[in-house]
């Protein structure tokens, strides 16, 4: 994969997309993608072992949507990274099959306490991601968007899928985690 993208980068600056000091920030962009889809549907499929379809692609769309601006958990190995998230995948699976099919006080309490703290602690910032304090302030901005959003989404299925709206809440609660982590130390500080 990483030999594709190398191929492309090296397309792109022959035919003057980019010029020669953008190829490692296109580099890193391209192997991002690669490996968020590759994982993504990686997920997927080791998901439906244990949930039905419609959970583990709800699941995994609402965590990657909120993770994009919300930044938080960074492994240091490409290997820890994907058996973390498998760890993720399963354990929000887990909870989400302890809840019940309808909203409960429980799945209330998790999204209040969720969006409270992704509120407070998003975006994260670390040594690979390096963003400047004005950066950070209009992240957090799209954070906060992408948040209302989201709320709205969750209103929304309580009312037509109550199921559906516990997965958003459950994917919402995994990325309150994974924002609080490393504040705690764990991963790539």
């Amino acid at each position: 994969m990483e030999r594709f993208a190398e191929k492309i980068v090296q397309k792109c600056i022959q035919t003057n997309l980019i010029e020669e000091d953008q190829s490692d920030w296109l580099l890193y962009s391209l192997q991002r993608r690669f490996m968020n889809i590759g994982g993504f549907l990686f997920l997927i499929l080791l998901g439906v072992l244990i949930a039905p379809f419609q959970q583990v692609l709800l699941l995994n769309l609402g965590l990657a949507f909120l993770r994009e601006k919300t930044n938080g958990l960074h492994m240091p190995t490409k290997l820890s990274c994907f058996v973390f998230s498998l760890i993720c995948e399963y354990s929000c699976l887990t909870i989400l099959h302890q809840l019940q099919a309808n909203v409960s006080v429980v799945s209330i309490v998790l999204l209040v306490v969720s969006t409270g703290e992704i509120i407070v602690l998003a975006p994260c910032n670390n040594a690979e991601i390096h963003c400047n304090s004005l950066e950070l302030q209009s992240i957090k901005k799209s954070v906060h968007k992408r948040l209302a959003l989201y709320s709205l989404l969750i209103v929304i299925f309580i009312i037509l899928k109550p199921i559906l709206a516990n997965t958003l809440i459950i994917a919402e609660f995994a990325v309150a985690v994974l924002v609080a982590l490393p504040r705690l130390g764990v991963g790539i500080q």
